[in-house]
């Protein structure tokens, strides 16, 4: 291995090293805002079928949902419909097999193991195609159902790899589709 790469990876593995994976907080505040946030059955889903349940009981009930931020709901339900849908067709645009094999593999793992995910909630997946902020609520949420319903039916073997985190099983996915829609729906204003 050159020096150059032996830094290169040295530094990648430290700074990985420093992640908080416990989720702990520097001063405690963060503990007590926990138990003072209102729960909500968007943030207590466990998997996509819970999602699916709660899609459906909107649908056939809706109320008011708003979201903090530019995106609509529609958009927003749209936006993690295309996740889904591009988990079984393939992703436009993939991060470097190198990314996907070490920093995307332990971003996975860490968010995971913590049961959150952080990602930029405004950001279209890369290379994707724009989804209009006019969507309707009851299009976006449709548009989740099917492709809740779809992945449940795609053999593990269908699957392409995801664009940052590289190969992953059904049931890896299906966590990380869950923890994709459940970082967007902390913006739940209801």
């Amino acid at each position: 291995m050159k020096r150059k790469e032996f830094i290169k990876r040295t530094a990648l593995t430290m700074s990985i090293a420093q992640l908080p994976l416990f989720g702990e907080s520097k001063d405690g505040k963060e503990k007590e805002n926990i138990t003072n946030e209102i729960t909500s059955p968007w943030l207590e889903a466990e998997d996509l079928e819970d999602y699916k349940t709660l899609v459906s009981a909107y649908l056939s009930k809706p109320t008011e949902l708003k979201l903090q931020g530019n995106w609509s709901v529609g958009k927003m339900f749209a936006h993690c419909a295309q996740s889904i849908e591009f988990s079984m067709k393939g992703y436009p645009e993939m991060k470097s097999s190198l990314f996907r094999g070490s920093v995307g593999k332990i971003a996975f793992s860490v968010f995971a193991f913590k049961n959150k995910m952080n990602h930029g909630l405004e950001e279209p997946i890369p290379g994707a195609e724009d989804i209009d902020n006019l969507t309707e609520i009851k299009v976006g949420a449709k548009r989740l159902l099917q492709a809740i319903d779809l992945f449940s039916k795609t053999p593990e073997s269908s699957l392409r790899p995801h664009f940052a985190y590289g190969d992953l099983t059904k049931e890896e996915y299906d966590v990380a589709h869950t923890l994709h829609i459940k970082n967007h729906m902390e913006r739940l204003l209801n």
